[in-house]
């Protein structure tokens, strides 16, 4: 199929009978006259990648308002495809099915049929509200309404097959209802004889990029995919240009938008609205213009400077501005992990080097200084009575563990976990002490670090979510099947006669911070090192109208119960005993010796 053909052209000239928005149409248009509106039906293809079952062609239809060019999309042709991005053969999750009615004059109800949640658009006003909003952007398998992993049906496949949830979880929903102003961001909504149009780029940020999903139109074409997919990349065969005025407006407002309702630590960084804010910084000129590259700059820099969280940051470049040389200087800032989670320019100042590592590992290939940045190494060591597992990122990589797992190469957290749990759990096995080396891991799968709790406190990993946004909240714990027998047991656990140590240092970030948080939690776990890096957040990644994409941290926000409250773990956690030499974290015989040496 031919990019940017256009299959059919259709001109509406609407008036105020049979039509309700805003009389200036500002965000849709800039060109409507009096209460009349003109919208023109553009067909283009349209390529999804949302599983692993390749890429998908299609056709949508796009519709620009008054002769501008902001992508619009009708609710009844659009919402089916919304609720297939739901669809995962992983979790065996069916695509989300929707019902459109119209209660009122100028309103538009979209409701779940799963669950009877509902979004209301009000096109007069140009308001949504959102009827239990965690519910209907939930998964249909969701089981709680602020929870970081979907499990799965027994045999489906997938890691979440290897996770069971207790009876002693709990969750409080969120806030009834969730209203949106979109009058305030000057972004427009259109009802015509029962039909509603809405901006493509706002459907999407609302509905699918909280289900990993990020979306570009290029002009040509639209491209949709989740966010470990490479589908995207392909943006940058559209031609570079720069953006109409109507265009960056919207553009702007709509990253106003997401930034003030989807960014979970506004608190923290004392934001009460990122336009003041952009307002306060020498952001708002670029932001608000047209060049795209000095925008995608500002967007940038807004994120690894003025946020500086080590979750925020600026994944790739926009198609209008080009990509960028990647050896450049503006490319290197835009780092980014294999799950499409960025890292601030300054995030690594506090790392301690992996070669300072490397050098008591020197006969390791895993840790071959060469490789360091590219690569984890799945290390698994015995030395005396004590076992050593290390890894630098939560990672799970086979589709189905139990037909696939090969723990005779462990190559990802899984492999790695089962197989250390093979050991030292075997006959006349001289363990007694167990060590997780996170000290230079950022982060990663929440279901792996989810694994890994489970395994260490031989039972459930009790993690607890609250949804900043709504106020949800989940106090979720998943057992796991260690040893791949297909049952949960007591024999999916560390025995209890060994004692359990956690290695953590500023660098241990996101997954890395969750884990030790976590398990200081139970008591029985002891954390050796310097304070971890925090990250208390889990990551959200969206996509300007420009075609920009970037991470934010998310409204879900990791945190630790005290006395009933939940709090943040973003300061990172304390260790228990401070080490502060690198030859005694690293040396592997001078820190089974410190650990002897402890009460």
């Amino acid at each position: 199929m031919k990019k940017g053909v256009i299959a059919g052209i259709i001109m509406l000239s609407l008036t105020m009978p049979v039509i309700t928005g805003c009389g200036a149409a500002a965000g849709a248009g800039g060109q409507a006259s009096g209460n009349k509106y003109v919208l023109e039906a553009q067909t283009y293809p349209m390529r999804t990648e949302l599983d692993r079952n390749g890429v998908k062609e299609r056709e949508i239809t796009l519709y620009f308002v008054n002769g501008g060019d902001i992508p619009y999309v009708a609710l009844t042709e659009y919402m089916p495809f919304v609720g297939e991005t739901y669809q995962d053969d992983d979790i065996s999750c069916p695509a989300a099915e929707y019902e459109i009615t119209h209660p009122v004059k100028g309103h538009t109800m979209v409701t779940r049929t799963d669950n009877g949640s509902s979004m209301d658009i009000d096109a007069e006003k140009d308001t949504i509200d959102f009827l239990a909003m965690d519910a209907f952007v939930g998964t249909p398998t969701n089981n709680a309404p602020a929870a970081i992993l979907s499990l799965g049906e027994s045999g489906v496949g997938g890691v979440s097959n290897l996770f069971e949830d207790d009876a002693s979880s709990y969750y409080r929903s969120g806030e009834a209802l969730i209203t949106y102003d979109m009058s305030e961001y000057l972004i427009d909504f259109i009802e015509v004889d029962g039909e509603c149009y809405a901006p493509m780029q706002t459907i999407n940020d609302l509905l699918i990029a909280r289900n990993a999903k990020v979306s570009v139109f290029t002009g040509e074409e639209v491209l949709v995919s989740s966010v470990s997919k490479k589908l995207i990349d392909e943006m940058y065969s559209a031609p570079t240009r720069t953006m109409s005025e109507e265009f960056a407006q919207y553009n702007y407002n709509e990253l106003r938008f997401v930034m003030d309702h989807y960014y979970g630590l506004k608190e923290q960084h004392n934001i009460q609205s990122f336009g003041d804010f952009f307002g306060q910084t020498d952001l708002v000129t670029d932001l608000a213009g047209t060049d795209p590259r000095k925008f995608d700059t500002a967007l940038r820099r807004l994120t690894t400077k003025y946020l500086d969280d080590g979750h925020s940051g600026l994944v790739k470049f926009s198609y209008m501005g080009g990509k960028p040389d990647p050896n450049s200087e503006e490319e290197l800032f835009a780092t980014v992990n294999d799950m499409g989670t960025s890292t601030s320019e300054l995030a690594f100042s506090s790392l301690p080097a992996r070669d300072v590592r490397f050098q008591y590992y020197p006969d390791r290939p895993e840790m071959d200084p060469e490789l360091i940045g590219t690569t984890s190494p799945w290390v698994y060591e015995e030395v005396g009575d004590t076992a050593i597992l290390t890894f630098d990122s939560f990672a799970v990589n086979k589709v189905d563990y139990y037909a696939e797992a090969d723990l005779s190469n462990p190559q990802d957290t899984i492999e790695l976990i089962a197989y250390a749990n093979s050991q030292i759990t075997r006959e006349d096995s001289p363990i007694r002490n167990v060590v997780l080396d996170l000290s230079c891991n950022l982060g990663g799968a929440a279901d792996a670090a989810a694994y890994t709790i489970a395994w260490f406190q031989a039972g459930a990993a009790r993690i607890t979510v609250r949804d900043t946004m709504t106020g949800a909240e989940s106090v979720c714990s998943y057992s796991a099947d260690v040893n791949l027998d297909g049952e949960f047991d007591p024999d999916d656990g560390l025995p209890e006669n060994v004692s359990k140590y956690v290695l953590i240092s500023p660098s241990s970030f996101s997954c890395g911070n969750l884990v030790p948080a976590f398990l200081k939690g139970s008591n029985n776990v002891t954390l050796l090192g310097r304070t971890s890096g925090g990250g208390t957040c889990t990551v959200m990644t969206f996509t300007t109208a420009s075609g920009a994409v970037f991470a934010i941290s998310s409204p879900l926000q990791i945190s630790m119960i005290r006395n009933g409250s939940m709090y943040d773990i973003d300061k990172g956690v304390d260790p228990d005993f401070v080490i502060s030499k690198y030859d005694t974290m690293y040396n592997r015989e001078k820190l089974v010796e410190y650990i002897h040496s402890l009460p």
